[in-house]
Formats: structure tokens, C-alpha cells, sequence
């Protein structure tokens, strides 16, 4: 398979996705342009903005349109904290049911 091809399947763009996401945490602030993720994902910039793009329509990365740059978003950080949430509620059903088990037997 060519590298071409090889690029523009879906799991690629998908592991190019969540690979923009960490590189782009790293840089909340400032963001990174699109040769910055280009040499960085090493692929090509027309590769990033695709990416970006379906990024940006999910709302996990948006684009400041003065700078070019990217820039993840605060939505990764809501998803961590529905997940810690939803660990929470599960320790708390998980001590119910200890609790429950105890008092049965």
C-alpha cells in the first residue's frame, strides 16, 4: 500500500486524531500552527487540516483565526470529569453493595 493511501485510511486519520489532541495539550495556551503539527505528526500539512478539521466540528479543537494556530479545547477536560464522576458513582455502589453483603450475612 502506498504511503498515500496508507495516510488517508480512517484509522489513520483517527490515531493522527488523538496523537493532534496530545501534542496540541501540550501547548494550550500558545497552540501550534499547522506545519508545527505537520512535522510533528510527520505527515503532510494538507493531512493536519483535515484532521483538524473534523477535531474542530467535534469541538475538541478550535482555530484562532488571528494566528492560524490550534488549540485544544476544554472539552477534554469536561470528558475527564464525567469519566472521574462516573468512577465515583461506581465506588459508591460498589461500597453499597459491600455494605449490603456485610449486613445480610
Amino acid at each position: 500500500m502506498s504511503a498515500d493511501k496508507e495516510q488517508s485510511r480512517p484509522s489513520a486519520q483517527i490515531l493522527r486524531a488523538l496523537t493532534m489532541l496530545e501534542i496540541l495539550s501540550s501547548e494550550p495556551i500558545r497552540g501550534l500552527s499547522n506545519k508545527d503539527l505537520a512535522g510533528a505528526l510527520k505527515c503532510p500539512p494538507p493531512y493536519v487540516t483535515r484532521t483538524a478539521d473534523v477535531l474542530i466540528e467535534k469541538g475538541w479543537v478550535r482555530k484562532d483565526d488571528a494566528t492560524g494556530r490550534f488549540h485544544i479545547t476544554t472539552h477534554f477536560s469536561r470528558l475527564t470529569l464525567r469519566v472521574m464522576d462516573a468512577f465515583g458513582r461506581a465506588e459508591s455502589d460498589l461500597a453499597t453493595l459491600k455494605r449490603n453483603f456485610t449486613l445480610t450475612n
